[in-house]
């Protein structure tokens, strides 16, 4: 068994470096259109996988032989995916601009520059560098353009091309379910439904494991602004359900006790009937109006317990119904209600008219989310392939593109490529500063050069002559290493959502420097592990 340690100074700094360029190093290698893929041998088979994608890639590490540099790589290893996470892209940037932070904050920490000091330097250039990322921000519009950004976020042209339809027939704050089915094409299909945000009271109600997600067709709906605390009032709502011949149950509630809770989901792995609870995010009137709507969509009544309403109260007529009910963590999708139309054209007509006589923002911004619920519809995005394992690769790639486009869509896009980052470099080396905090900002200045000189090194092109030759074009030019010729980078669909591009640079930025500040490694006996990073 390994034995406790504890590492000081220099030591723990540059043990911990050569694990954090270790998976550095590894990553890069995808980043761009023609990066490289990556060979993993899973354990247990013959098989290797083959992977491009930077997050999933330092996730198969699960560690490295030496104590002191596993500890660097895990730090690594946690920026990375976290990135993925957050924004659905950016990884392999995020651990170029890691990388090269380091090396250059290590440089001048071993030529004796004060480290404290350097890091003055770098955070007030990062905060300049992602002003100027927001400043060259434009909007995120047209069919083309998102599919643009889809398909950098994913690299498959197929699906980004019909995320790019979806967005663009559905709006901005598009509702889009991904649905597996076997077959050799992709496809899209549009339903009448709406999003909420909010999501499942517990992950022991999911039903597809791998997605985590719950999926309910053709679902009895309960909408209460209610809590249920008694198992009999739960037994009681799943017994009718079943006595009319209906299959599954979503309950979109304020809360549940643990013991109604273990009724579904006891339910749940009998099989007896399938089902999921989620409670909404909103608050005060958006909640309440949000309770409506569903109710008015699904065809239900608006239960509230606040007006005199008993969860022991509650029947079948009370209940809607949907084709189909998709619950995540954050928000649910109701598919193909069954309310009446006449009912909603009223609730629309309705909201509008208040929305027309306010002038309170919060209010009006309130209002325009509830039309929302009557105006966006559902884009099913189809996924096609002949293997499981296929299916899940391509669906995983399908939610980070649209994760990456729901951000991109708030924020705007910037050129891809590496050529926002240069762009950034003259307002950087404007900064006022002298001494150990001056070498801090050019360190900065030296890193935004760094994505665009790796997919120019992955492309097998000279990265002095691409960023020389792309400076001197100007704002927003870059070398298209597909074409292989110089570009305005946006006008010809190389593009990067700008949350992302700060959000690389900042969190990049932000591990390498909490790596070349530590002082101090304390290696336990018996490690917690973990596959989540």
């Amino acid at each position: 068994m390994p034995k406790p340690d504890l590492i000081l100074g220099e030591e723990c700094r540059v043990s911990m470096l050569r694990g954090f360029n270790s998976i550095g190093r590894l990553v890069a290698l995808t980043l761009g259109p023609i990066g490289g893929h990556i060979g993993n041998q899973r354990e247990g088979t013959n098989e290797t996988e083959l992977l491009n994608d930077a997050a999933t890639i330092a996730r198969r590490v699960l560690q490295l032989p030496d104590r002191q540099e596993n500890a660097g790589a895990m730090m690594m290893r946690h920026i990375v995916w976290h990135m993925r996470n957050q924004v659905g892209d950016g990884s392999a940037t995020t651990a170029v601009i890691a990388q090269a932070t380091a090396r250059e904050m290590q440089k001048l920490i071993a030529a004796g520059a004060n480290a404290m000091i350097l890091r003055r330097g770098i955070e007030k250039a990062v905060d300049v560098a992602a002003r100027e990322l927001q400043r060259f921000a434009v909007p995120l519009k047209g069919e083309e353009r998102i599919a643009a950004v889809a398909t950098a976020a994913m690299g498959d042209a197929e699906i980004g091309k019909l995320l790019g339809e979806l967005y663009d027939v559905l709006g901005e704050n598009a509702a889009i379910v991904i649905e597996p089915y076997v077959a050799t094409y992709h496809d899209r299909a549009y339903h009448e439904g709406a999003r909420f945000r909010g999501g499942y009271l517990s992950p022991y109600l999911i039903t597809d494991q791998e997605r985590r997600i719950a999926v309910l067709e053709d679902a009895y709906v309960l909408a209460g602004e209610m809590r249920f605390e008694t198992t009999e009032a739960i037994q009681s709502v799943l017994e009718q359900v079943v006595n009319a011949g209906g299959k599954t149950l979503f309950l979109a509630v304020r809360g549940m006790s643990d013991k109604a809770l273990s009724m579904l989901v006891a339910n749940n792995e009998r099989g007896v009937i399938k089902s999921c609870a989620a409670s909404l995010k909103p608050v005060g009137d958006e909640r309440r109006g949000t309770y409506e709507n569903m109710a008015l969509l699904t065809g239900a009544s608006v239960i509230d317990d606040k007006h005199g309403w008993s969860e022991h109260q509650v029947r079948l007529e009370h209940l809607g119904r949907a084709e189909r009910v998709t619950v995540t963590r954050d928000n649910f999708t109701i598919a193909g209600g069954q309310g009446d139309r006449a009912v909603l054209n009223e609730r629309r007509r309705e909201l509008r008219g208040k929305m027309r006589a306010s002038h309170d923002p919060e209010e009006r911004e309130m209002l325009r989310t509830l039309l929302s619920h009557f105006s966006g519809g559902i884009g099913e995005l189809r996924i096609g392939a002949l293997t499981s394992q296929e299916r899940k690769t391509l669906t995983e790639l399908a939610e980070q593109g649209i994760k990456t486009v729901d951000v991109a869509m708030e924020e705007g896009i910037v050129p891809g490529g590496g050529a926002a980052f240069l762009a950034c470099i003259p307002a950087v080396l404007d900064i006022e500063a002298t001494g150990d905090e001056r070498l801090g900002v050019e360190i900065v200045a030296r890193v935004l050069e760094e994505p665009m000189r790796r997919i120019a090194e992955n492309a097998s092109v000279h990265p002095p002559l691409v960023i020389a030759e792309s400076s001197r074009l100007g704002y927003g030019y870059g070398y298209d290493v597909k074409s292989e010729r110089y570009v305005d980078m946006i006008a010809n669909g190389i593009a990067d959502a700008a949350v992302v591009a700060k959000r690389a640079l900042q969190q990049g930025v932000s591990g390498a420097v909490m790596l070349l500040t530590t002082d101090a490694l304390v290696l336990h006996r018996k490690p917690q592990e973990s596959f989540t990073p």
